[in-house]
């Protein structure tokens, strides 16, 4: 009898114990889970408030990891780095680590050194990528586009078509090109990467380019408007509200935000130069026409107006109003969105990483737009991906 009682007692302590792990394997792998989703999620909170906004990623990550069921100070200890504090992100401001660390609780074990539960930490590290994307997004599923006779080169990024598109003639190079409509009218068109292929409708990438996301949820206010009238003498412009630009000279724009509540005028002989600048049209205003004149603008990195970086001009969605950048002298770059219209006339040449996010366009005629493809890791469109 104590022999067959030393016996079973043994037994019932092996099989607490396999109780206990496999509870403690299980509360684990959720804990591993919500570790993932906790640095995924403030990464994302990186991709829309900009790589180093530390504490808008550490309360993303808070509240994912809260949302599956570990709760910083209540039944976890959670530790947000951006950047992490160790390992081989640990100078990069684009990423984000999460620590999670537990005490599981424990059965039959408490008997065997483990009265007071098992500790468990997990680890995880997300980060605010740049991928390529695509250079042109035409997000209208009602109309179509036009790339009659255009040679397009666009080697390192795709052309995205929510309806379809008009390809008569002409030399289209993209290594992808997607339509969610009708099938395009090829006409006379070569495909030297890829030809045009059925494809899913895609979302407007405005929350994955941090500068659009910020004048999205921060627009800049259109009070204080000022009209200025050029008569034919150079001037210098200054960051602000306009309710009208009339331009017939060479004129400088100096860094910053230009909201543009009425019209821009650009007459015949003018020339626009200026780097560091976002050009914003609310909903009450007109996109301009960049016709017949030389034009050489590029947006804003990280410095005079870190928070609209990337973005050259920003049209609000709800704003239809028509654009024209034509002619062979507009040279821009950076982000140019105006989703809401479908009356987008391109007839210039980037030449440099541009994005373009219309309705619909037109970019017609025989012209090369040359769109330069995006520097390593400095694609404006980013997203978050888990990498340890």
């Amino acid at each position: 009898m104590p022999l067959v009682a030393l016996t079973l007692t043994t037994l019932l302590g092996f099989g607490g114990t396999s109780v206990d792990v496999g509870y403690w394997e299980y509360r684990q792998q959720a804990q591993m889970s919500a570790t993932d989703a906790a640095a995924i999620g403030g990464a994302q909170a990186l991709v829309r408030a900009g790589c180093g906004a530390s504490s808008t990623a550490q309360t993303a990550a808070y509240a994912d990891a809260s949302r599956n069921g570990f709760t910083n100070g209540t039944n976890a200890t959670i530790t947000v780095a951006n950047p992490p504090s160790s390992g081989p992100y640990s100078t990069n401001n684009c990423a984000v680590s999460v620590t999670i660390a537990t005490t599981q609780a424990s059965f039959l074990s408490r008997f065997f050194g483990y009265a007071n539960g098992m500790p468990e930490t997990t680890q995880a590290t997300a980060l605010a990528a740049s991928t390529s994307g695509a250079c042109i997004y035409l997000l209208s599923t009602t109309t179509w586009s036009s790339f009659n006779d255009a040679t397009v080169d666009a080697p390192g990024c795709a052309i995205a078509i929510n309806y379809s598109a008009d390809f008569d003639g002409g030399t289209i190079t993209a290594p992808f090109i997607g339509y969610a409509g009708g099938t395009p009218n090829y006409g006379g068109t070569t495909f030297p990467e890829a030809s045009p292929v059925p494809m899913l409708q895609v979302a407007d990438p405005c929350g994955e380019i941090p500068g659009c996301a910020y004048l999205a949820a921060n627009p800049p206010a259109a009070t204080n408007c000022q009209t200025v009238n050029e008569n034919g003498q150079s001037m210098t412009l200054n960051a602000g509200c306009y309710q009208n630009l009339n331009l017939n000279a060479p004129t400088t724009m100096n860094p910053g935000t230009y909201v543009i509540s009425g019209n821009i005028n650009l007459n015949s002989g003018y020339t626009l130069t200026g780097s560091g600048v976002t050009i914003y049209v609310p909903s009450g205003g007109n996109g301009p026409n960049f016709d017949s004149g030389t034009v050489n603008l590029s947006p804003p990195t990280p410095g005079p107006n870190p928070n609209a970086a990337g973005v050259l001009y920003y049209q609000v969605p709800s704003n239809s109003s028509s654009i024209n950048f034509n002619g062979p002298n507009v040279k821009v770059s950076g982000l140019l969105y105006a989703p809401g219209s479908t009356s987008v006339n391109f007839d210039g040449q980037s030449g440099q990483y541009a994005v373009f996010v219309f309705g619909s366009a037109n970019l017609n005629g025989n012209t090369a737009y040359d769109f330069a493809s995006p520097p390593p890791g400095g694609s404006l469109v980013k997203q978050a991906v888990l990498v340890q």
